[in-house]
């Protein structure tokens, strides 16, 4: 099993000759494994304050934004934790299969996996990596061949700029927000999700104009502070939901939503499920789905 280091309840697991992918949601949490396989990880969530050790004893801290790049090698002993909700696609692949494209694609099968420091935007690899994640949540669709193809690409694409074969020149989030602003502005909307959180606020923060920090927060996260600000609600009413015994009204205001009917229209839009399932639903808490905006909502905040 390729993937037996990760937890069932984090994702689907989908496995294929010589690769596999899951798509993964967790909340705060750590891992700690020998890696069976060579992985890599695409995150779909900013990552403030990530810790990681490769091979090592030694936590490197770090921020990571939306789009970052991890690469653990076949045999690798991986640390990681992070303190915020998570959302990712891993990919394995046995090293026989890349040994084998490395053959075709370089006429040599011998190489040395470089991963890239923590915190580097990979665009090539964050495009493959939605592509995969779109056919793992439309399994029923038959997925197995797109996925192979994807990995194929993905994992070719790792050999051109992340091995011995050829070195990579990509640098980390540039064009974002710095991590001290990050984590100004992170830090005001979370202990701030009850009340208005406009643009012009937000940038004051980061002590950027308006339209630089649209963009820097957008290159950060992935997401319009919108999209952010509304994801982070409702996971913030999920939390609620799930470890306290409050009325939904309530955990509709405290999350920041005008009503209880607001925060339900919003998540069935988003999630495809009633604030009440969550109740209803304990165990499933670490297995949510994506807090991807939706178009739907644009008006909602």
């Amino acid at each position: 099993m390729m993937l037996q280091g990760v937890p069932d309840k984090w994702g689907p697991k989908f496995e294929f000759e010589g690769g596999a992918v899951t798509r993964t949601h967790t909340g705060p949490n750590s891992i700690h494994f020998t890696a069976p396989s060579h992985m890599a990880l695409v995150l779909f969530t900013a990552q403030p304050e990530r810790q990681m050790a490769l091979n090592s004893d030694r936590r490197t801290p770090g921020f990571a934004p939306v789009g970052s790049l991890e690469i653990v090698p076949a045999d690798s002993e991986l640390f990681a934790h992070w303190g915020v909700e998570k959302q990712n696609l891993l990919v394995a692949v046995e090293p026989e299969r890349l040994q084998r494209l490395a053959g075709a694609e370089f006429d040599r099968d011998t190489f040395e996996l470089r991963p890239p420091k923590l915190g580097i935007i990979d665009e090539r690899a964050h495009n493959l990596a939605l592509h995969m994640r779109y056919e793992v949540e439309n399994a029923e669709m038959g997925c197995a061949e797109s996925l192979d193809a994807l990995v194929t690409l993905f994992a070719t694409h790792l050999l051109r700029n992340y091995s011995s074969l050829k070195p990579t020149m990509l640098r980390p989030h540039a064009g974002g927000l710095s991590p001290s602003a990050w984590r100004r502005v992170n830090d005001y909307i979370q202990a701030n999700l009850g009340k208005p959180l406009p643009l012009h606020e937000l940038a004051d923060i980061a002590r950027l104009s308006p339209a630089h920090f649209g963009r820097a927060f957008k290159r950060t996260t992935g997401q319009t502070t919108h999209q952010y600000v509304i994801s982070a609600r409702l996971a913030c009413a999920r939390h609620l939901i799930i470890n306290t015994e409050q009325a939904l009204s309530d955990v509709a205001r405290q999350a920041g939503f005008s009503s209880n009917s607001h925060l339900g229209s919003i998540m069935r839009q988003m999630w495809g499920v009633q604030p009440s399932y969550w109740r209803k639903n304990i165990h499933e808490a670490d297995s949510a789905p994506d807090l991807m905006p939706t178009e739907a909502a644009e008006g909602s905040l």
